[in-house]
């Protein structure tokens, strides 16, 4: 059986017992062949909804909201087969992590249709990179793609990262199938679910909206000579309408955070893959700056969580109304 270490990370306090049990749980029946499916009118409204092997989470399913949450390295559950594999230190990873954003989500949740989140962490694999976005020369064995060769790529920040800091991860090249077994196992099934959820939104209202969220070290920003808090991304117009874009930038602004649009990060392959504005479909990325929720040295929560955390809330509420108005009134369920 294949075990999963916490992380000991006193300001990551988010992670259950239950959350625990579910991955063992999931690890298990894996062990023995069996998929777990758990069907949506088995559960209660507002129930954390485990997925087939579980490998992350759909909290607080209301699809009676047009928009969906996701939080693609929220996960901090290393598993052990991960840490016996690499050469570098846990801490060294960290700065793959956004930190518990999951955890500032919280409070939208009363606006949202939901928030899906993993359980396992972006140095497992990276779910806001393209399924090929990884380089063959470091892969031993057949790749079952060709492979993009991005900048992110050359510098080890692909869908499975190999480096960090410039630094290897790894003391040689990934196991082809290692890759394809995390792919099918955590990869796929996260975006199967967000497919699904944004295409059961749009049927339901006639419109779907993706806030997408993520964190930023300081360092990212700081070159650019302007205080930034938090970037919204839209794939320069190409994931969201304008109208989309604008709501999240006034709410954020009006709450006094200093917000840019697209620069520099104008959204990752979440956004891009998502966002399809003809067709009801909007995806923008938030690029939250990490200290202003949490100490970058010791990735301990201070209190901007909570000014962060109602201010989402208020963009969560204001992009919703803002869709509903896009298509009128929604059809009922």
């Amino acid at each position: 059986m294949e075990e999963v270490s916490r992380r000991s990370d006193k300001g990551s306090a988010g992670v259950t017992s239950s959350m625990l049990g579910m991955v063992v749980t999931a690890i298990l029946d894996v062990a023995i062949g069996r998929i777990m499916c758990c069907h949506a009118s088995r559960q209660r409204p507002g129930a954390r909804r485990a997925h087939p092997l579980m490998f992350f989470e759909l909290r607080a399913r209301v699809r009676s909201r047009p928009v969906l949450l996701s939080s693609p390295h929220s996960g901090r559950l290393y598993p052990d087969r991960l840490l016996r594999a690499i050469r570098v230190d846990l801490d060294q990873l960290r700065p793959l992590d956004d930190g518990p954003v999951d955890m500032l989500l919280e409070p939208a949740l009363e606006h949202a249709a939901g928030l899906l989140v993993p359980l396992l962490p972006r140095a497992w694999i990276d779910l806001n990179r393209a399924p090929d976005e990884l380089d063959p020369a470091e892969v031993a064995g057949r790749f079952p793609t060709a492979g993009q060769r991005s900048v992110k790529v050359k510098a080890g920040l692909g869908l499975v990262p190999t480096r960090v800091g410039g630094i290897a991860v790894y003391p040689g090249k990934l196991a082809a199938d290692d890759v394809a077994d995390r792919l099918a196992r955590a990869y796929w099934p996260f975006h199967a679910a967000l497919d699904e959820e944004l295409l059961a939104l749009r049927a339901r209202h006639g419109v779907a909206v993706l806030l997408d969220c993520h964190s930023m070290p300081r360092a990212s920003v700081a070159h650019l000579g302007r205080p930034i808090d938090i970037v919204v991304g839209d794939r320069h117009g190409l994931a969201a309408s304008s109208g989309v874009t604008a709501c999240a930038v006034r709410e954020l602004r009006a709450r006094g955070f200093a917000v840019a649009t697209n620069r520099p990060f104008a959204g990752g392959y979440i956004t891009e893959a998502y966002g399809r504005p003809t067709e009801g479909v909007h995806a923008l990325q938030l690029e939250i700056r990490r200290d202003l929720f949490l100490d970058e040295t010791d990735y301990r929560l201070h209190r901007g969580a909570g000014r962060l955390g109602r201010a989402l809330a208020a963009v969560v509420a204001a992009v919703g109304e803002t869709a509903r108005r896009m298509v009128g009134s929604p059809v009922a369920a």
